[in-house]
């Protein structure tokens, strides 16, 4: 972008948004580069059965905000590269149950590993206190997001 409006740093009139979607994008870059065989979708819905131990498939589409087809396509996928597995609910048979799968768990963790390395970059030079109030923010921005 060769754009005057746009070079200058901490310009104040570029939306916040603007600034996640290229930390986002080049976030994608690195984790591609770290893990070949994973869209960075993959990474989001692994991550999420992570954190969301025995997460349904409508959980996890609820949680994630897209359809339950979505959801199935991904998880089909990631069932069959033994990353995840489904199992009927024992209290509700027309449910599935998702979990990580040992390799699956390995995975993530490997990923979450990368990642905080990847954001460390970010921090060095700023105190702790500066990163966790800065994480609290970007927290709160998203709770109010979903309003």
């Amino acid at each position: 972008m060769n754009n005057k409006k746009t070079e200058e740093n901490n310009n104040p009139s570029i939306p916040i948004i603007i600034y996640i979607d290229y930390i986002n994008a080049e976030y994608h870059k690195y984790l591609n580069n770290e893990f070949k065989n994973l869209t960075p979708r993959d990474f989001t819905y692994l991550t999420c059965i992570y954190y969301n131990e025995n997460i349904s498939q409508r959980q996890l589409a609820n949680l994630l905000i897209v359809s339950e087809a979505n959801v199935g396509q991904i998880i089909k996928r990631l069932e069959k590269n033994e990353l995840i597995t489904r199992k009927p609910d024992t209290k509700n048979k027309s449910r599935r149950i998702i979990n990580l799968t040992k390799k699956g768990e390995t995975l993530v963790i490997s990923l979450i590993e990368a990642s905080k390395k990847w954001e460390s970059q970010f921090f060095e030079n700023y105190e702790a206190e500066d990163e966790q109030k800065f994480k609290q923010m970007i927290s709160d921005y998203y709770q109010k997001s979903k309003n």
